[in-house]
């Protein structure tokens, strides 16, 4: 399958209905989620592979992942709301290899090989972001994470502090449209910085 025959089958997919303020819930854009799964892909993180998706929502990463023939995928995610969006785009697809679990990410106890996540910024829940990080490393032998640009040194030193190696970094603008109370703006611009991590523990 060629990349852009993938982010047309992304955008496809139906959003958040009621998307959370505090759980930070922006969705990651169809181009950027191909360019990110494409590369897991080539590299050969995704193929017969054990795929985690850590905050799925409604199931970019996850359907993606099925997609590219990943063997499982666990797709954690708290929001009710957005499981049952999820679920819809995961039936949609015929997606069986997929167990999708309502729950913190925290709580996820499993082995993985591949890890997807696209981080809260840990502007609305302190410290948000540092969880998925901590529990990414501890679940995956390879992570490939979405942080927002302005953390970058932060959660580069913290993934190597975790035993991680980066492998690959990229910046990626997202166009965020008015979807909260608070913004103040139709849309705005907002940089983001994708990593790909190694475990070596």
């Amino acid at each position: 399958m060629k990349k852009k025959e993938l982010e047309i089958k992304l955008q496809s997919l139906i959003p958040f209905r009621n998307p959370k303020a505090y759980l930070e819930q922006y969705a990651t854009p169809a181009n950027v989620a191909a360019d990110i799964l494409y590369l897991a892909y080539m590299i050969g993180d995704l193929h017969n592979k054990q795929v985690a998706d850590f905050g799925a929502g409604f199931g970019i990463f996850t359907v993606g992942s099925c997609i590219l023939n990943a063997l499982r995928v666990y797709a954690v995610e708290v929001d009710p709301d957005a499981v049952n969006v999820l679920k819809d785009n995961v039936t949609r697809w015929k997606c069986s290899s997929v167990d999708i679990i309502n729950t913190n990410v925290e709580n996820f106890s499993m082995r993985v090989d591949t890890v997807f996540q696209n981080v809260p910024f840990g502007s609305q829940t302190k410290h948000a972001d540092r969880i998925f990080i901590k529990k990414a490393m501890e679940s995956g032998s390879v992570v490939y994470a979405l942080h927002n640009s302005v953390t970058l040194d932060y959660v580069i030193a913290k993934y190597l502090e975790l035993g991680g190696v980066i492998t690959h970094r990229a910046f990626f603008e997202f166009t965020i449209p008015k979807i909260f109370h608070f913004h103040r703006r139709e849309r705005v611009s907002r940089e983001f910085i994708f990593l790909r991590v190694e475990s070596r523990r």
